[in-house]
């Protein structure tokens, strides 16, 4: 992470409504129309099918890159640092998703992917991402039991000169994990009267400020009521 990233000491008002553009925004298209990736697939020429890509690691097809995604345990979105939402991994129908999504989702800019009530929440998170107090920010959705721990990790992104570049949401359910882990080795889950539940948490965090009212707040880029 930059020097100019770590003490920016007045962090900017998050855009959460993807005001102005970018370098890399697809220009000329409403963000909020609903058949936004067809249309900035036309304007960008983007590739597909079995076209190659070169990756920082490695060279695959575009639907090897799908295959890949859409294989992997937990639900994948990508927004950029201009607030807008350009991706999810398109791994089963969005009413059996974690937190659905539909393709016409895709353009948005992410306020108009949480209720209002959330919004708040939602720009707190991101720009603690963009400014460097955490590289990583932990919810667990509220009302999980003892048969699902749904947790959401927000995960900032950075490019090679260490800028913000936006954040890498994962979705997915603990539990199974867990219940794996105590199959296998004979152990077992009890309670801590004294334990005080924290529904989120910062592993990475440099600063961690008020975050527990904002539990509800950030669910997913799909929790639009």
């Amino acid at each position: 992470m930059t020097e100019e990233n770590t003490q920016n000491s007045e962090p900017q008002v998050e855009d959460l409504f993807s005001t102005n553009d970018i370098d890399t925004t697809v220009t000329g298209i409403k963000k909020d129309s609903d058949t936004w990736i067809d249309q900035a697939t036309e304007k960008t020429k983007a590739v597909s099918g079995e076209t190659y890509v070169k990756l920082d690691c490695g060279i695959l097809t575009v639907n090897q890159l799908n295959y890949f995604l859409n294989s992997m345990p937990f639900e994948l979105t990508f927004a950029d640092d201009n607030n807008q939402f350009l991706y999810y991994n398109n791994m089963m129908p969005a009413d059996e998703m974690l937190a659905g999504r539909k393709p016409s989702q895709v353009g948005n800019a992410i306020a108009y992917c949480h209720p209002p009530r959330a919004r708040k929440g939602a720009a707190k998170v991101v720009n603690m991402l963009r400014n460097g107090k955490t590289d990583k920010f932990r919810l667990a959705v509220p009302g999980n039991g003892p048969d699902k721990c749904v947790l959401h990790d927000y995960i900032a992104m950075h490019d090679e000169q260490g800028r913000y570049r936006g954040v890498n949401e994962q979705i997915y359910d603990l539990m199974p994990a867990i219940k794996w882990y105590l199959k296998h080795t004979g152990q077992k889950l009890v309670n801590d009267p004294n334990a005080t539940a924290d529904t989120v948490t910062g592993p990475s965090q440099h600063e961690k400020t008020g975050a527990k009212e904002e539990t509800d707040a950030t669910s997913s880029a799909s929790q639009q009521n």
